[in-house]
């Protein structure tokens, strides 16, 4: 269960998402459902799961880093049964996916039509979704089933775990002390516009599961800013909160207030083929306030590498000087050659080439990471 627990959480917390994939991919394994097109009760716990199980799963949720809370919360909590033929969908059975007649079973234990023609839309198109990897099911049942199945304002997170993050927290909200369980919850969404497009952020070695409240875009065109989606659960499923991906454009001389305004920390959303240039651009701008970058984690949500990005005219005492190219590789060599004492001298200074890219920077700032480096300078490539 574990496995296909963290398959569905990918899904959920954005992996596809942060790749720039579109609506209609996505990485989950099929799966198909029918149901009695009757809408999910809000006034009666189901009965089929482990209760004990999911209090003690739901206890432990917030403590838990912020994005392995649905994989702890799914797997301890099973109100219609067995999650597997849900959660692993659009997998086909010839690789040890679920069958046609399981996903539609598991779906009519979990109520999950509000009226028969999601049903039919929702099994006229899964077959091709599980062949062709798409999400389309999915988006379907949420643009016509909406609040009953947490699809709201848009169908833009709809899939296999976010529905059943919608059923376990309708079926908890309707238990004695349910609510409470429920309310010290948050979880990170992925940053998607509402046609689910995000942009393909790099893989870092290091990266911290962060529950990050604000979020800054950087393209070669533009600059946003906004609060980043946090989901919470009660009696009406899932509601997220946020604003609409990626936020309100900035110019650069306006990014420190902004990012001070929403609290002074922000995560930072950069192409992974970007040039690294921008992004020293981009925080020489950001005055005393705090940027991390964002970066695809283990769990196959957005993480951070947990490095503040700085400018090189904030930091008092400049330390190592690591240049870095098109290719990370010389610049770890240098870094582990240097050891723990030089690297935290002073300020690691990361003098960014032309020709580096975000994907590189992610790879050397993520391999300091593991050196304890809490702050690096980024210096731009000479005009």
């Amino acid at each position: 269960m574990r496995r296909t627990v963290a398959v569905a959480l990918a899904v959920l917390a954005g992996a596809a998402a942060c790749k720039g994939k579109s609506t209609s991919k996505t990485t989950e394994p099929p799966l198909v459902g029918s149901g009695s097109g009757t809408r999910a009760p809000a006034d009666a716990a189901s009965a089929p799961g482990d209760w004990a199980a999911c209090e003690a799963a739901l206890k432990a949720a917030p403590t838990q880093p912020a994005t392995r809370r649905v994989d702890a919360i799914i797997e301890g909590c099973r109100p219609c049964g067995d999650w597997t033929p849900i959660l692993t969908w659009n997998k086909l059975p010839q690789d040890g996916g679920p069958t046609r007649t399981q996903i539609e079973n598991a779906m009519v234990a979990c109520r999950a039509y509000c009226e028969p023609n999601a049903k039919m839309r929702f099994l006229g198109t899964l077959d091709d979704a599980r062949m062709n990897g798409a999400r389309t099911p999915w988006r379907l049942l949420g643009e016509m089933c909406r609040d009953q199945i947490s699809a709201v304002p848009d169908a833009r997170y709809m899939s296999a775990s976010y529905f059943a993050l919608d059923r376990i927290a309708r079926d908890v909200a309707a238990r004695p002390g349910g609510p409470e369980l429920l309310k010290p919850i948050e979880i990170p969404m992925p940053p998607v516009s509402v046609s689910a497009v995000g942009i393909k952020i790099p893989d870092a070695p290091v990266s911290k599961p962060e529950l990050m409240r604000v979020g800054v875009t950087v393209t070669l065109g533009e600059i946003s800013i906004g609060t980043l989606p946090i989901a919470t659960l009660g009696a009406a499923g899932v509601t997220v909160t946020g604003d609409p991906f990626p936020g309100k454009p900035v110019v650069q001389k306006d990014l420190a207030d902004a990012v001070g305004k929403l609290g002074g920390t922000a995560a930072v959303f950069a192409p992974s083929g970007m040039p690294a240039s921008r992004l020293a651009e981009l925080v020489a701008g950001s005055g005393a306030q705090t940027l991390y970058l964002a970066v695809t984690s283990q769990s196959g949500a957005f993480g951070i590498v947990p490095i503040a990005l700085a400018s090189p005219r904030s930091q008092k005492v400049p330390g190592l000087r690591l240049s870095l190219g098109a290719s990370p590789d010389a610049a770890v060599q240098a870094a582990k050659a240097a050891g723990p004492d030089k690297l935290k001298a002073g300020t690691v200074m990361i003098e960014i080439d032309k020709a580096a890219t975000v994907a590189s920077l992610a790879t050397l700032i993520g391999a300091l990471a593991f050196f304890d480096v809490s702050v690096v300078a980024l210096v731009p490539p000479k005009p």
